[in-house]
């Protein structure tokens, strides 16, 4: 198998390239095909559009023919028409003809008359002319005399404009100083009271700080007195309270010897009550003895007495210090009752003590909290005042400043003033002299209105004379234009009917020559049409062979197509069993190579 190996990877090798080659062509008649098909389908729609514009065309043939066939009935219409139209005209000009030679004599007559009457109007248009052109120098001449008026007029209103224009230049000059002036006055004014009032309250604020500095020394002397008062008060509780605290700790002390003493006396007691109590259950059980050993009474009588005796000693000796500790503890009882009620006299004292000390601390408390208010508020209030008394420097200063500036300010507008005053005064002259121009220019205009009047008049007499000779020669002017009127009347009206018949001859005349033409120009273009006609037919039938033939060459071109791509489909199927022949011979291959290690193993 090791032996093998090489050769059978040189064989799969080869057998997957070929397979690639089979994929590849494979690849290449699927792109074959795809083009071929697509070929097809453009010459599938070449075939249509070509169909489609044959149709077209051949419908516009039917349609172009249809319409000519129409166009020349109409033409045969027209002809029949105009044909009777010059039979009509060429009566109607032989009748014109014989009328102007009838009316030949008077057109003669009429032309005479015009041309004496041109004659007669000649002479009048010259008159007129004279007439017009001595109308035109005299509009002239009052024309410019209206300028020289009208310019004098007009000088005399700009001169008059300036010194109004100057006058109230200087009015509002004047009118803005006083202004100025007043309103600096009232600063003045206004500053001065203000001055006044600041001086005031810088007075008033010096006197309440004087105020308030006393205030402060009395208060801060009160918060000295209260300052001592609370040291005294702070020493004489620290000292009860030392007392307190050494008499505490006697007392302590004292409790302990007590504690110590009762401890030992309770066990004192204890001792001897457990020595009762023996003695007692002792004279029970003597006393049960006595009952059962009344016999051996007589004989322990005798050691009873004994013991008693004993006891009765025992007794003597125990009574004197139980004595001495009755009598300490009386002692005791006593001290401690001296100690309580000192104690108690100590504690009703700490008690007034320390309730006289809260009394003062909280009345010490009220009166600092009130002396801190007050300093709080005196501070606040000297601060403020101090503020105030810095604002007011400040401003004293700021108004002194302006004061000053304000000063400076008024001498410079007092110098102004004065200069205004000057200028005022200059101007005031002017005035005089403009307003003593202007009378003379008012006399001036005065005399000019005069000789205007005079001249109105004149021209308006002399208006009046050309008005009556204008109304004269217009009247015969009119007589004249009347009978020229009705004289061109006739001249035109003659005239017009001669055009009118002149018209009439051309256009009948331009109509024969039309119809004649346009009647060689349809001969020509029905010939025309009808070889139009003819060939359109021709070409008609040529376009049908060519349709066709493309029809069959598309055709002969998709069986062509349709044999390649079955060749093709034919190809590509081969192509496919072979590549699946192969497959499975790779298969096989494998399944060889799978098998042959399990023989092997096997």
């Amino acid at each position: 198998m090791n032996e093998h190996g090489p050769l059978l990877d040189s064989k799969r090798n080869q057998e997957l390239q070929d397979l690639k080659n089979h994929y590849k062509k494979k690849k290449e008649v699927m792109d074959l095909h795809r083009k071929v098909c697509e070929e097809l389908e453009e010459a599938l729609e070449a075939c249509e559009n070509a169909r489609l514009k044959a149709q077209q065309i051949k419908e516009e043939m039917d349609k172009d023919i249809h319409q000519d066939e129409k166009s020349i009935e109409a033409y045969k219409r027209e002809m029949y028409q105009l044909t009777s139209l010059y039979d009509h005209y060429s009566s109607s000009v032989i009748n014109v003809n014989t009328n102007i030679e009838e009316k030949e004599e008077e057109v003669t007559e009429a032309i005479r008359e015009t041309k004496s009457s041109k004659n007669e109007l000649h002479s009048l248009s010259k008159t007129l002319e004279d007439l017009r052109r001595v109308y035109d120098q005299l509009i002239w001449k009052q024309k410019s005399q209206e300028n020289q008026y009208q310019e004098a007029v007009n000088d005399f209103y700009a001169a008059k404009k300036t010194w109004d224009i100057e006058l109230s230049d200087v009015a509002k000059d004047y009118s803005a100083v006083s202004l100025a002036c007043t309103k600096l006055m009232e600063d003045n004014k206004k500053l001065g009271i203000d001055i006044n009032k600041i001086t005031e309250q810088i007075n008033e604020s010096i006197r309440k700080k004087s105020q308030y500095e006393s205030e402060i020394k009395s208060l801060t002397m009160m918060k000295l007195k209260n300052e001592k008062h609370l040291k005294s008060l702070y020493r004489e509780a620290y000292r009860i309270g030392t007392v307190f605290h050494l008499t505490k700790h006697k007392t302590d002390e004292m409790e302990d010897k007590i504690a110590e003493v009762r401890r030992k006396f309770k066990g004192r007691e204890e001792f001897l009550k457990k020595l009762t109590r023996g003695e007692v259950a002792a004279g029970m059980v003597l006393q049960k003895k006595l009952y059962s050993i009344y016999e051996v009474q007589a004989l322990e009588r005798k050691e009873l007495l004994k013991n008693r005796a004993i006891c009765a000693i025992s007794l003597a000796e125990l009574q004197e210090p139980v004595l001495q500790l009755e009598d300490e503890a009386e002692r005791i009882r006593t001290l401690y009752e001296e100690h309580s009620a000192v104690l108690n006299n100590i504690l009703d004292q700490k008690d007034l003590i320390r309730r006289k000390v809260e009394k003062v601390k909280k009345k010490l408390r009220k009166k600092g909290k009130k002396t801190l208010d007050a300093l709080i508020a005196t501070e606040s209030k000297r601060s403020a005042i101090f503020k105030d008394l810095e604002a007011t420097k400040s401003k004293t200063v700021i108004f002194y400043a302006k004061i000053n500036e304000l000063n400076e300010e008024l001498k410079a507008k007092e110098e102004e003033k004065k200069s205004f005053d000057q200028i005022l005064e200059v101007l005031k002259n002017k005035f005089v002299t403009m307003r003593f121009k202007r009378e003379h220019a008012q006399a001036v205009f005065d005399h000019y209105m005069q000789e205007k009047k005079d001249c109105e008049e004149r021209i308006f007499e002399e208006d009046q004379r050309f008005r009556v000779l204008l109304a004269v020669r217009q009247k015969t002017l009119r007589d004249t234009q009347k009978i020229v009127a009705d004289s061109l009347e006739e001249n035109l009206r003659l005239a017009r009917e001669y055009q009118q018949l002149q018209t009439t001859f051309l256009k009948e005349k331009d109509n024969y020559f039309t119809i004649y033409d346009k009647q060689l120009s349809l001969d020509t273009s029905i010939r025309d049409k009808k070889q139009l006609c003819q060939l359109q037919r021709r070409m008609h039938r040529l376009w049908q062979e060519h349709f066709k033939l493309v029809v069959l060459f598309s055709q002969m071109r998709l069986a062509n197509f349709q044999t390649d791509s079955q060749e093709s489909i034919q190809k590509i199927l081969a192509v496919q069993e072979e590549s699946s022949n192969l497959m499975q011979h790779i298969l096989d291959f494998f399944q060889t190579l799978t098998d042959g290690p399990c023989e092997n193993d096997g």
